[in-house]
Order: C-alpha cells, then structure tokens, then sequence
C-alpha cells in the first residue's frame, strides 16, 4: 500500500457459524488493507436456526481479532434489518479513511437491488471476492461502471465453503472440515449451530439404515446447492431433503387410517407418510409437507421447492446410476429440462408407467419443454445423452436388485487393510507425509482417516485417481462420496476416509490436530 490514504475493508455477514472460509477472506484482506472491519449481522431471535447473537459476537472476536481487525457489534446492538447503507454511513462519520464494502462474486448481479445502493455507492467501493462456481460477468460489470458502482477485484479467491454445510455436517455428526477449534467447540460443549440436528435424530428414531442416511446426508447438501442455484429458501431446502425419506422403513399399516396413500404405488407409499410425521412432528411449513410427499412421484404444477427436494434426490453424488452427471449438468443448464429427463428415466420403472402422479408430472413437463432439446455435455464429459435409466429411481423391483452387485461391506481387519493399501499407492506416487489416523471411536463416520499433502492442485487430482484405481483392483470398491475441491479432495470408502491436500491447505486445516490423542497418527513408511 503505497499511498498514505487509509484503506479499511468492511466485511460483513451471519457468521453463523465463523468458518475457515471467513478466516481465510479475512487473513487476505489483512495483506491488502490497513484495517479489517468485521461486522457480524443481527439475526432475529425467531429465525428458525438462530444461535444466539452474544454468542456469534465472542466467537467472532476469539476467531478473527488481531492487530489488524477489529470485529464490530453496531449491526447486532442495533438489531432489527441491518441494510449496508446504514453501516456504511455510520462507519463514514467515525473512522476516517476509505471504505471498501467486501461481497462474493454470487452477490453481483444482484448489487443493483441493494437498499438505496445510489447512495451506498456514494460511501464504499465494493470489493468483490471471487467465489467457486459464481464466475463474474463482464456485462455485469459494465453495467456496474456505467452507473458509477465503483468495483475492484481481490487479486485472490475465497474457498468454496458454505455455513450452511458446516450445519448439516454438524447434524450428521460428519468430521469437522470447516470450522476453527474454537467454533467446533462450541458446537461440542454448548450444542450450537445444530438447527438441523433434531430432524436428523428422527432418522434414527423411524429406524434408518446407515447407507440411507448416507443418501439423505447427500440429498440435503444437493438440495442446498440447487437452492442456492435457484434462488429459493436454503433452510426449506434442507429441511424437506433431510425428512423426505423418514418414512422409508415404517410398516405402511401402522399409517392406514392416518394416511390416505391409496393412489400411491407400494415403493412409494413412505413419500406421504413421510409428509404427514414431518406435519405432526415438526409443524412444517405446507410448502415442505407437499414436496415430500410427491419427492417420488413427481407431479403436475411443482413449486420451486418441490422440483429442488426431487431434483435433489434424484442427483446427490451418492446416487450410482449412468447418467448421474448428465442429470447434475441439466440441473444447472434448464431446471425444467432437467425435471424432464429425470421424470421421464422414472416413468420407465414398472410402478410408475400407471401412475397417476408420475403421467400428470410428465405429460406437464412435455408441454413445458415442447420444442425444446436436451443439449450436450461440455467438453471432457460423454456428449451423447444416454438413454433413461432404471437405477435413477430410489429403489427397484427385487429382481433387478438382486441382479445388482451387492455393497462391500468390509470387517475391521479389512477397513485396515484398506487405508494402509491407500497409504502405500499414496506414498508410491510421491505424496508427502502420509499418515494413517486411526479415529478409535472418536466417531461413526470411520474408523481410519488417511491424510497425505502434494505440491499443486494437479498433483492432488492425480494422486485421487491413483488411490481410487488401486482401491477398485484390489478390493472392487468404489467411494461412496468424493468431495473434491481445488486444493483439498476427499474420499470417503465407509470404515476409511481419505484425505489429499495442497501442502498449503493441510497445513491450513490441521485435521490431525483435531483428532490426535498423541499416539493415534502413524506415518507411512516404505
């Protein structure tokens, strides 16, 4: 910073919880400002998922207080709608310098809609970071000049995390990823940022088998994705995704005079049971009663809600059948196309050629796609759409499922052999420190944890192949998910999760940190 005029970045947002994406955004706004301002929003004591604003305020100074930054709690003790304008204001009149108003590359093109943004653009420059998956607009930008919006760009790139993720995580008891020591310890001691907890404990409760709520898990963060997508309410996304299959294990009997699913097919009939404990237990909205109860079956005339709980289900990377990625390429393409071709891959299922609710959905779908065409994939993917699949549906006639390869199911001396396997083809190929940690009932989701680091992102990628081809030709598995990001990719194999990192990332997260008990980590050898 070479000229003497004070550049402060204001950063705001619900902080709920603080993740490492924030801290990350955060530590780079410390190298290009002489002073961080973070700001963290009121959130009204009768949001659903609300943890408290005392606590989201000591959180956020413990996380991200240095010399450098300073967090504010104007928003929090003014309560009630906090709009930019009026911070931004209030900040004019005490601190003196030039103010940079920081925003995600998601938010952009909706920056024209902001409160009085004449008026905000007369106070801050907005100073845009770029987020994975929200590429920016030239036009936007254009636009944005000739209405004399001032923008820069961070010469740097936020990490894709969402908090809403970290939430559902939490609720699903999956391993820590994203939030600081300090956060998750919270979350451990005092129970905070779990709104979604006591919807996934009604999983257990109705009798869920592990591989089910691992779909559920997958259908929850898919219907987070497509909502965020589509500009629809995140919170009734996930809530209706994580209760569409509650029902799955009930005996329909129990329900008959509670219920009336005469006009349902056998496979489906936990569709609107489903619906109806999610009404009598959890008061949930009409909105998310309706899309589980059709989340099957499909319908005429979906809501926004009712296509994203069905979409969602259909293409959470848990699913298996061929056209997986094809489903998830529409799906950000056309959603009407994407509900199209789904629906119609449904329709070849024996229970569904009948059916009333699945035609309906159909012939609704034909007319709103007419003369439309399904388009090609992009480049580096199958560019021919296959033809309708069986295996897209949640579950199939008992002879075809026979005829599918069973789940390998490994026993602990396997799980073990399996992560030192993974160790030795990570280590074949050059990986750096890895280590095989073993969780000792630390957790459900794995026994073992195997940690490695590379050079570049490239050399992650590659090394991910290299364990998952090894994996298949000496064991026949494949990962039940993989989360793959630039700098970090996991795979998770049920009793083993595998963890590939850039050196600069691992050393960022520190996840053996946060399971080691000091004698659990064993550094592989060769």
């Amino acid at each position: 910073m070479k000229n003497n005029i004070t550049k402060i970045a204001i950063f705001g947002g619900s902080f709920d919880p603080p993740h490492y994406g924030h801290v990350d955004i955060v530590k780079n706004l410390e190298r290009h400002f002489h002073r961080v301002i973070v700001m963290p929003s009121y959130i009204s004591p009768f949001k659903q998922d609300n943890q408290g604003d005392t606590a989201r305020y000591a959180l956020c100074k413990k996380v991200f207080s240095s010399e450098k930054t300073e967090v504010s709690r104007y928003e929090i003790g003014k309560k009630g709608v906090s709009y930019s304008v009026d911070t931004a204001a209030y900040l004019a009149k005490r601190v003196e310098g030039q103010l940079y108003w920081v925003i995600g590359s998601e938010e952009i093109n909706r920056l024209v809609e902001w409160r009085d943004i004449d008026r905000l653009k007369t106070l801050v420059t907005f100073y845009v970071v770029r987020r994975p998956n929200y590429e920016l607009d030239d036009g936007t930008l254009k636009a944005l000049k000739k209405r004399k919006i001032k923008i820069k760009l961070a010469p740097f790139t936020g990490l894709d995390i969402s908090s809403t993720e970290a939430k559902i995580d939490i609720a699903f008891g999956k391993p820590n990823k994203y939030l600081p020591s300090v956060v998750y310890d919270a979350v451990i001691k005092k129970g905070l940022f779990n709104p979604y907890g006591k919807y996934v404990q009604a999983l257990y409760r109705y009798g869920l088998k592990a591989r089910r709520i691992r779909h559920v898990y997958g259908t929850a963060v898919r219907g987070m994705e497509l909502a965020k997508m589509y500009g629809a309410s995140v919170n009734d996304a996930v809530i209706a995704c994580i209760l569409h299959d509650v029902a799955k294990t009930v005996d329909p009997k129990d329900y008959e005079r509670r219920v009336d699913f005469s006009h349902f097919p056998e496979d489906t009939v936990h569709a609107p049971i489903g619906a109806y404990i999610a009404k009598r237990e959890f008061d949930v909205s009409d909105e998310i009663e309706h899309a589980i109860r059709i989340h099957s079956t499909g319908d005429e005339g979906m809501s926004l809600l009712d296509e994203i709980v069905y979409l969602a289900d259909k293409s959470e990377r848990g699913r298996s059948y061929k056209t997986l990625d094809y489903v998830r390429y529409l799906c950000e393409v056309d959603r009407a196309l994407a509900m199209h071709y789904a629906l119609n891959e449904i329709n070849s299922l024996e229970w569904a050629e009948d059916n009333e609710f699945s035609l309906r959905a159909i012939n609704y779908y034909d007319k709103l796609c007419y003369g439309m065409e399904y388009p090609e994939m992009p480049e580096n993917k199958p560019t021919e759409i296959a033809p309708p699949q069986n295996e897209i549906a949640q579950e199939q006639p008992k002879e075809k499922q026979e005829k599918r390869k069973k789940e390998f199911v490994p026993s602990g001396d396997e799980i073990k052999d399996i992560a030192t396997v993974a160790a030795g083809e990570l280590s074949l190929h050059k990986a750096r420190n890895v280590d095989i940690v073993s969780l000792n009932g630390k957790t459900i989701v794995a026994d073992y944890f195997v940690i490695a680091s590379a050079s570049s992102s490239t050399a992650v990628k590659a090394l991910m192949g290299y364990v998952e081809d090894k994996l298949i030709k000496q064991f026949g598995i494949n990962p039940t998910k993989r989360d793959v990001n630039t700098e970090w990719i996991a795979l998770d194999y049920g009793g083993v999760i595998i963890h590939i990192f850039t050196d600069k990332m691992r050393e960022f997260y520190n996840i053996e940190r946060l399971w080691s008990d000091g004698k659990n980590i064993e550094r592989y050898e060769d």
